[in-house]
This record gives C-alpha cells, sequence and structure tokens, in this order.
C-alpha cells in the first residue's frame, strides 16, 4: 500500500489521481531538540531538516505517529498521534502541515492547511518554505511550489524525509521519471518507506525487475509488517500476476487481519481478473468488517461500483455510483462529488445522457466544498477532457473544439502535469477525429498510461504505418491492470478482440464512437 491519501480521480491508483491526490508530507528530524532554532545547513551533504516545537511531549508524537506511518502505514493510529500532537502544541505548524497532508477526512484537510500556514511563523525558515510550498500547490501555484521545493531539496539532498517530500509530490504530478531521479541521487538505501515508494514509480514506468527488487528489499526489512505484502501485491497486479497478488495480500492480512487495504486490494484484483460476483462479495466482506474514513470509503465503493461496469449492468453501476455522489455531497466534499459525476458520464450509452452528469460534475466543482483549489482545478480539466470525448461521439465538433480550447488556457497557464496530460488527451482525440494522425501521434504519446489515448495512439500508428510503434502500444495496452473505470472501458474489450479471430482489423482499431 502506497502511503497517500487516498483521492477520487482518473488517475486512482497512479495519482489518483488519479486518483485524488497522493502528496503525503513527511518532515521530521528526531534527532534535534524541541527547541532548536535553525541556521543555513552548512554541508547539504549532512544536512538534517529542522523540526520546530516548543513542547518535547509533541515532539515525541510526531516521531512515533512517523514511523508507524511510514513503514507500518497504520494511517489511522498516526493521524490520532497527529491530532493529539498539534493539541499538545497548537502553535505546531508542521504538526498541523503533517495532520493536513495525511488525514483522510476532507474538511480536515483543508481546515489543518490553514493553520499549518496561520502558525509558519513559529517554525524555522525550510520548514516556513516546506509550508509556503503546501500552500502555493493547494492554490495551485504550481511554479511558486515548484521553486520552493527545489530550494529545500538543494540544501538537504541527502536527507530522507526530504526525499520523502520531494518524491511524494513529483509523483502526485505523475512525474516518475524525476521522481527516481531524485530518489537515485539520493544515495539512501535503507529506508523502508522509501523503498516501497520507489518500488511504485518504477513499476508506474513499467519496469517491473526493478520494481519486484525493491519490494524483495521492504519485505526483507519488515518482515513482520503487514504493509510490504500489500505493497508486493499491488506492484504484482500491476503487472499483471493476479493469483500471485492475492497470495501477497492474504500474507498481508494473515500478519494485520485489521489491514483492511488487502481485503479490498483482493476484491480490486477479482474485478480485474474478471470474477465481479467474487470481487463484490469481498467489498462487501471490507465494509463489514472495517470502519472507513471519509476518502477510503469513496474509494472503494467507486470501485465496487466500476464491477457493475465491467459487467455490462449500467443500470446497477448508476445505482452505485449515484449512492456514492450522494454521500460525497452530503460531507459536502465536492471533488469527490464532482469526480463521481465525471465517471458516470464516461460509462453512459446515450452521449446526451452522460452530458447531463458532466453538468453536475460542473457544478459540484463550482461549490467547491471541504476541497483545496488544486483539486477542483484538476478534476475540472479531466471534465473538460470528458466533455470533449463525449462530444466527439455525438459529433458535435462546436463544443469538442470550444471545451478543448478551455482546456488548452488551463494547461498553459499552469506548470500542472495532471492538468497537461488532460489537454494531450483530449487535443489527441480532436486530431484523430478530424483523421490528423501525425499531429494526433504527438499529442497521444504523452499521455501513455491512459487507456483511451493508448488505444486511439495504437490506431493512429497503424493508419502511418508504423508497424514496430503500433504493436509496442498494443502490448502496453493489453497489459494495463489499474483496477479503474478507464481500465473497465477499454482493456477488456480489447483483449477479448485481440483473443478473438473473428474480430477484423476494423473492430480492432480505435474509435471515437460507441
Amino acid at each position: 500500500m502506497m502511503i497517500c491519501k487516498q483521492g477520487v480521480s482518473m488517475n486512482m491508483i497512479r495519482n489518483i489521481a488519479a486518483t485524488l491526490l497522493c502528496s503525503a508530507l513527511i518532515l521530521a528530524a528526531l534527532t534535534v531538540s524541541a527547541e532548536q532554532t535553525e541556521s543555513q545547513p552548512s554541508n547539504p551533504q549532512t544536512a538534517v531538516f529542522p523540526l520546530t516545537t516548543k513542547s518535547p511531549e509533541a515532539h515525541k508524537m510526531v516521531a512515533e505517529a512517523l514511523s508507524i506511518y511510514l513503514d507500518r502505514v497504520e494511517q489511522a493510529q498516526s493521524i490520532e498521534i497527529l491530532r493529539k500532537a498539534v493539541q499538545a502544541d497548537p502553535d505546531f505548524a508542521m504538526g498541523h502541515e503533517l495532520l493536513a497532508q495525511i488525514s483522510l477526512d476532507s474538511a480536515e484537510q483543508v481546515s489543518e492547511q490553514a493553520k499549518a500556514f496561520a502558525t509558519r511563523q513559529y517554525a524555522s525558515p525550510s520548514e516556513q518554505t516546506v509550508i509556503e510550498w503546501y500552500q502555493d500547490a493547494a492554490d495551485h501555484k504550481l511554479i511558486s511550489a515548484i521553486t520552493k521545493m527545489n530550494d529545500v531539496l538543494s540544501q538537504y539532498p541527502h536527507d530522507k524525509w526530504v526525499i520523502w517530500m520531494s518524491t511524494w509530490w513529483l509523483q502526485s504530478q505523475a512525474q516518475y521519471d524525476r521522481v527516481i531521479t531524485v530518489y537515485e541521487h539520493s544515495g539512501i538505501t535503507d529506508s523502508p518507506g522509501l523503498i516501497n515508494n520507489i518500488g511504485y514509480n518504477y513499476a508506474y514506468v513499467r519496469q517491473f525487475d526493478k520494481a519486484f527488487a525493491m519490494m524483495d528489499k521492504y519485505v526483507a526489512a519488515l518482515p513482520n509488517d503487514a504493509n510490504p505484502q500489500d505493497s508486493y501485491a499491488e506492484i504484482l497486479r500491476l503487472a499483471g500476476r493476479f493469483n500471485q497478488s492475492i497470495e501477497h495480500y492474504r500474507a498481508a492480512l494473515a500478519i494485520n487481519p485489521d489491514f483492511y487495504s488487502s481485503q479490498f486490494g483482493i476484491a480490486d484484483t477479482y474485478s480485474l481478473m474478471g470474477d465481479q460476483a467474487r470481487a463484490r462479495q469481498e467489498y462487501e466482506s471490507g465494509f463489514r468488517k472495517f470502519p472507513l474514513p471519509e476518502l477510503q470509503r469513496i474509494l472503494w465503493r467507486s470501485r465496487e461500483a466500476v464491477s457493475y461496469v465491467r459487467e455490462g449492468d449500467y443500470e446497477a453501476a448508476d445505482r452505485a455510483f449515484q449512492a456514492i455522489a450522494d454521500y460525497a455531497h452530503a460531507r459536502d466534499n465536492s471533488q469527490a462529488e464532482a469526480d463521481t459525476y465525471r465517471q458516470m458520464a464516461q460509462y453512459q450509452q446515450n452521449p446526451k445522457q452522460a452530458l447531463i452528469f458532466l453538468g453536475r460534475a460542473e457544478a459540484a466543482c463550482q461549490e467547491g466544498k471541504n476541497t483545496m483549489k488544486i483539486a477542483i482545478t484538476q478534476e475540472m480539466a479531466q471534465i473538460l477532457r470528458a466533455k470533449v470525448e463525449i462530444a466527439l461521439k455525438l459529433g458535435n465538433k462546436e463544443m469538442a473544439d470550444s471545451s478543448l480550447e478551455r482546456l488548452t488556457g488551463m494547461s498553459d497557464s499552469s506548470s500542472d502535469k495532471i492538468i497537461e496530460l488532460a489537454y494531450h488527451g483530449a487535443a489527441g482525440a480532436v486530431l484523430f477525429s478530424n483523421k490528423k494522425y501525425d499531429q494526433a501521434i504527438s499529442h497521444l504519446e504523452e499521455d501513455t498510461n491512459n487507456p483511451f489515448s493508448l488505444k486511439l495512439l495504437q490506431t493512429a500508428y497503424q493508419k502511418i504505418g508504423y508497424t514496430a510503434g503500433a504493436k509496442r502500444t498494443n502490448d502496453t495496452l493489453a497489459n494495463l491492470n489499474d483496477p479503474t473505470l478507464e481500465q473497465a472501458l477499454v482493456v477488456p474489450a480489447f483483449r477479448k478482440c485481440m483473443d478473438t479471430p473473428s474480430c477484423n482489423g476494423n473492430a480492432k482499431s480505435a474509435s471515437l464512437k460507441k
């Protein structure tokens, strides 16, 4: 299991974006005194990031929370300890920031971020830079955020907490290659948490041999903890080794029967394997056994709803997704509500009905309750991409062009990788529909973790006679194993067509129309 806030987004596993955000912030200096003041580090090679609090008790609690959170991934327990730490010292700015970043409650995330920013004057200069970096990110001022991240990273290039901070934030921006570069440059090889993190990033760029090697090290480092087994299971699943994945999930539960992510990981895996009835049994078993935080509940209820889409039971999917949207609305979680309606739009058989759901998604974005600006802005980009794709199905060129124009403006005015990917996917789809395959390819090649873009890219390569590119993309798409709605809508049908001799070349080619 990755240590991150679970969001509900198109890239649920990757970014989750694609999820919501995966931006865990790990900052501590457990070897310094609680009242230490900071000066510029004289030697970046050995510099240790400071943590400032007037309460030794709060400092001790943060140390405990980080240990629990980083390696054992007992997130709920860590959150409770952090809450006690900021009660012991209400001016503990980094305590508030930590809680903002790892909380599984959307309202708490927003309120704790505000408290961190309001109390930053009590923190050291480097801590203030980090808090301002994350505030800039929350406000979608990404150029400033990137500058501050680089500043802190240059001062502490080998401090494991700063490496955690930097790699998690880069990962939330889908900058997987940069994550790998930062980690490898750090020279840190003995941190279980970093080993876990880098294993995922190797998997995201499909370097599975390196990912498995990291998981072997992670399990060896913490043989009696559940999370290494859970992480190994997820990476095996990404590689398509489903039976081995389930074995590791069950091994995690044998170590810790309360490690609920493994229960839901089993359900996700059965869904990817095509056994939706068994998947829903496993989901419901998890919902009965475990009281889940808000964002975790939304995540796995959404995955359960996707199981109906995989079966083609769209009425059941509508009921399941609508219940999630109602729950998110009742909790004033506008981003989750918007994302749920966007997902409903994507699988609708009637494009006009899909536009109704996208309208609801936009309305939820406009409310913006209990949500950081960055999450709403990224969600809006995903909605516009979906609107472009649905407009193309309707043959409504004016709607497709106007939605793409809005998305282009968003991409041009920010340095947000998630928005950039949405733009490239939408632009590639429009150009593909106009049979401008060469131009489409230049955009689609920027979005190669998205099944919709991969499907169009594979066909565009065929259209221009680039056989090697078509085969490579074909293999990538056929082996995409994220338990997301997008994967459910594209990959199973693609695999079935590949395995069916009667599925002719035209059927195997990508199409923007159903």
